[in-house]
């Protein structure tokens, strides 16, 4: 054929150009033919290595599926995968049998996260036999890992199966069952076009909504010292991570989301059994519902196997919900929560009677905006408060009120913040002794400074005042913190009236990375499902 061609070409050159350098002209394009067959065989002969490598992957893949390898992949079976799929959009050869993909590898992604927050602490809680003080403190330090399901693989485009395990990481301190695997937030569910349903355990959504609104969450500044705090002591009530739950988060639609969450009881207790009402262990538990696990109001540990045990702020059935809504710069929060049969018979302390079993329930309204100048304003205004009891001695109906500003100048952050307690209508302190108006409120002050060196790692300095009236013992570092910081003597005896300064260095990591995953919508299947 290329002879036939090239005399074609030699004959028309003659007619065209009648000299000499016909023959030159011919033999140029005589090469570059050769050339070009040349090239075609060295394409012809990639093309066939390839289809060869890609039937020889295909078949380690349908082996490797039906029996499953022991060993962790080694570097040349974990690069197959990209090329096979890279080889999927090859036209196959006549007689090959094409096969689906691995959709749980396509459809799944699997990612680990966590956080390290470790800081330095010295304060001093203004009690006669306590000197100043520094410990080291792990905060809320966690681990997880989360995976999501497409199921649009499966023939359910739009939805996907939703699995998280966390967990506390006590990094400075001994673990307990506080840092046991899913002792945070932990689910499984299903997400949709209408939001996602969860079932597990979880942050409650009076928390969530205005956890960002805080600048010094998790240190010895935590608002949670005096907002959501009903009695002014180690643990805030409501700001709690609710077990036994199912809870609803709405897709956010025009900046607008609701949630909503249930916390069935799981309680055997009887208004007239041994303590009361929700007095029992919940069922599969042996911490009372509210409680922080080996501390405050945990019943810990049991004298009677949990029998009776929770009169410190156990409830039975619990329900929260929020709505917000975020929008440019502006922030909007509406949220309430109640917690049902509250159990306040350990503040009775064999004196007086009335405080019993009521139900708690707490609203907070706030909002937000991000200035032009780069500064973040945040407030908020709660109502807590306890139906039902001896107004005398109840410290547990109050208002409250939060204020912080950060500003932002390139890597850092420069944060200050104010809550007041307002005075309860009674208070247990008469117990001690406290003559006329008890004035259990309190007010607290933090500044501090972050560096950001990067968006994963950052070193921060806190400073926190806090200034109890005569009756109030409000602490510093009542919720995220590694510990709380109360007015407590060397016997443990709850001081009042104290004035509480602390300062605290730390540094915070966080990580998360997919290390399965394909996070691109699901095509249409190609099976049937």
């Amino acid at each position: 054929m290329r002879r036939i061609v090239g005399t074609a070409i030699a004959v028309a050159g003659t007619f065209m150009h009648p000299y000499s350098a016909a023959a030159d002209n011919l033999d140029a394009v005589l090469r570059r033919i050769e050339a070009l067959e040349q090239s075609n065989a060295a394409l012809n002969r990639e093309n066939a290595a390839l289809r060869d490598r890609v039937r020889r992957i295909e078949g380690n893949r349908n082996a490797a599926t039906a029996n499953p390898p022991t060993a962790a992949p080694t570097a040349a079976q974990a690069a197959a995968t990209p090329v096979a799929a890279a080889a999927g959009s090859m036209a196959a050869a006549p007689g090959t049998v094409t096969k689906a993909p691995n959709r749980w590898l396509d459809a799944t992604t699997v990612t680990l996260y966590g956080a390290a927050d470790l800081s330095l602490d010295v304060f001093d809680v203004g009690v006669f036999d306590q000197k100043t003080k520094a410990a080291v403190a792990s905060n809320s330090s966690y681990f997880g890992v989360r995976v999501r399901h497409d199921l649009g693989y499966s023939g359910y485009p739009g939805w996907a199966a939703l699995l998280q395990y966390e967990t506390l990481v006590e990094a400075s301190s001994t673990p307990s069952e506080r840092a046991a695997l899913g002792s945070r937030d932990s689910f499984v569910g299903v997400d949709g076009p209408y939001g996602a349903v969860k079932v597990g355990k979880s942050d409650t959504p009076y928390k969530r909504s205005t956890a960002l609104f805080d600048p010094f969450r998790n240190t010895i500044g935590d608002y949670n010292s005096i907002m959501g705090n009903t009695g002014g002591d180690a643990r805030a009530e409501f700001d709690p991570r609710l077990p036994h739950s199912i809870w609803y988060e709405s897709p956010v639609v025009n900046g607008f989301q609701v949630m909503a969450l249930v916390s069935p009881g799981q309680n055997s207790a009887t208004p007239n059994g041994i303590g009361g009402a929700s007095s029992n262990f919940p069922f599969g538990e042996f911490n009372c519902s509210g409680s922080t696990p080996r501390s405050s109001g945990s019943g810990f540990p049991p004298a009677n196997q949990g029998f009776g045990e929770c009169t410190d702020g156990a409830f039975d059935t619990a329900v929260s919900v929020s709505a917000t809504y975020k929008q440019g710069p502006f922030t909007l929060i509406g949220a309430y929560e109640l917690h049902k049969d509250t159990n306040r018979l350990g503040d009775e302390g064999g004196i007086v009677t009335g405080v019993g079993v009521h139900d708690e329930w707490a609203a907070k309204v706030g909002g937000g905006v991000m200035l032009p100048t780069h500064t973040q304003l945040f407030g908020i205004f709660e109502r807590m408060q306890r139906e039902g009891t001896n107004p005398l001695f109840n410290e547990r109906t109050r208002d409250g009120a939060y204020a912080s500003v950060t500003q932002f100048v390139g890597m850092w952050e420069l944060s200050a913040a104010w809550a007041h307690a307002f005075k309860t209508p009674g208070d247990p302190g008469v117990f001690s002794g406290i003559v006329g108006d008890p004035k259990n409120q309190a007010d607290m002050y933090s500044v501090g400074a972050r560096y950001r060196f990067d968006k994963d790692f950052s070193v921060y300095l806190v400073g926190a005042w806090l200034k109890n009236g005569p009756g109030a013992h409000y602490c510093l570092g009542a919720s995220g913190h590694g510990f709380a910081i109360c007015d407590r003597d060397a016997q443990n005896d709850t001081i009042p009236g104290t004035t509480i300064k602390a300062v605290s260095m730390g540094l915070t990591y966080n990580f998360s990375g997919d290390i399965i995953g394909n996070s691109s919508p699901a095509p249409a299947p190609m099976i049937a499902k």
